[in-house]
């Protein structure tokens, strides 16, 4: 609910979220870093419903809102001179790069890092040095020893989401990525990082900063124009449903996200016991977590994945299948959330299963975009 209501919101603490610090003086009710949102992996600020009329479950998100949140961060996080690495390719992205307004072309990806966030920074001819030509997406991919999340540099599809609320910074709290679609706008979470069905409010005063580390934006902030939920969230907090997808962009830029950074293809109706990787941002650290595991089955509707220190702020961190060695894009086949709202303790995490539901969702976010 909006703090400027004036009611006191009964704060909870969970192992994968922390709340914010709430002061009451007389009538008024002052946000000092945010209000504590859903997710056992999330901690966020809250921030008041925006305005719109839609089908049920796709907000669109008033342009002031989502620009003040994006204005913020931008000024506020440092954006490095464009990587001297050559390109690389990104298969499963929309298409090619286009130029923004001013003409330039748009900052492009760096080679995928590895597990301890280095890049050999090569990219040779097809078949040469650092190509991924003749090698099968996930070739290069094994299990985690130790079953540990490490820090490494990050990704470019895959982003820290950071939040406002009254204006007052609440840092990054969740984590996205960048889904593949016709519009090459699309980012996938999961819905208790943009939505609490407790009191039936969005979270719009955020922005998504893909490719996110130590304090820098490589790729710029995104802010969403329009979040899509499952309106059996909405109504109950269902953990099968803990999905959600925002419609992203730059105010007064043309240029699409996933020509920027690519994204990886939706994954639905995969094996429950594939080999993936999965990443997520925690809260309190300015660099990503990496671990690589097999899934397991929990139930027919949600997955668990075995691995160490993946505290609050990864919710919505994507599972990853198939992820390409050079490029570091593969498919997405969940994200942390789900039972448990991703998980109570940092060792164990959960996904829904990305089944009809999720197929079905991310075509109305098609839709809506």
């Amino acid at each position: 609910m909006a703090a400027t209501r004036g009611h006191t919101e009964r704060c909870r603490q969970r192992r994968r979220r922390s709340t914010a610090a709430v002061v009451c003086c007389g009538a008024v009710l002052t946000l000092a870093t945010g209000l504590l949102t859903a997710g056992a992996h999330a901690s966020a600020a809250r921030a008041r419903p925006g305005a719109g009329v839609g089908p049920r479950g796709v907000l669109p998100v008033a342009g002031p809102e989502a620009s003040r949140a994006g204005a913020y961060w931008s000024s506020r996080l440092t954006t490095p001179e464009p990587s001297a690495q050559p390109e690389v390719p990104r298969p499963g992205s929309s298409g090619s790069a286009r130029p923004g307004p001013d003409g330039r072309a748009p900052r492009k990806p760096s080679p995928a890092a590895d597990g301890h966030g280095q890049s050999d920074g090569s990219q040779g001819e097809a078949g040469g040095p650092g190509s991924s030509a003749g090698t099968a997406p996930g070739a290069g991919m094994s299990v985690s020893d130790p079953l540990e999340g490490s820090a490494f540099g990050g990704l470019p599809q895959v982003g820290a989401i950071f939040s406002l609320s009254n204006g007052s910074p609440g840092g990054h709290y969740c984590t996205g990525s960048v889904v593949s679609s016709p519009a090459g706008d699309m980012v996938v979470t999961a819905a208790h990082c943009v939505y609490s069905s407790a009191d039936g409010s969005y979270l719009t005063d955020i922005a998504f900063v893909p490719g996110y580390h130590d304090g820098q934006d490589p790729y710029g902030v995104w802010t969403p124009s329009k979040i899509i939920v499952d309106p059996r969230w909405m109504d109950d907090a269902d953990p099968d449903y803990d999905v959600a997808f925002l419609i992203v962009g730059q105010a007064g830029s043309a240029q699409r996200i996933e020509d920027a950074v690519g994204g990886d293809a939706l994954g639905v109706g995969s094996s429950p016991t594939a080999l993936t990787r999965v990443i997520g941002y925690p809260e309190s650290t300015d660099q990503p977590l990496t671990c690589t595991n097999f899934t397991k089955p929990v139930s027919a509707t949600q997955l668990e994945f075995d691995c160490a220190g993946y505290p609050g702020g990864t919710s919505g961190g994507p599972f990853l299948t198939a992820v390409d060695p050079v490029t570091g894009l593969g498919t997405v086949v969940g994200v942390i959330g789900g039972y448990e709202e991703g998980g109570d303790t940092p060792d164990v995490s959960y996904s829904v299963y990305f089944g009809d539901s999720v197929e079905k969702l991310f075509a109305q976010a098609e839709a809506a975009g």
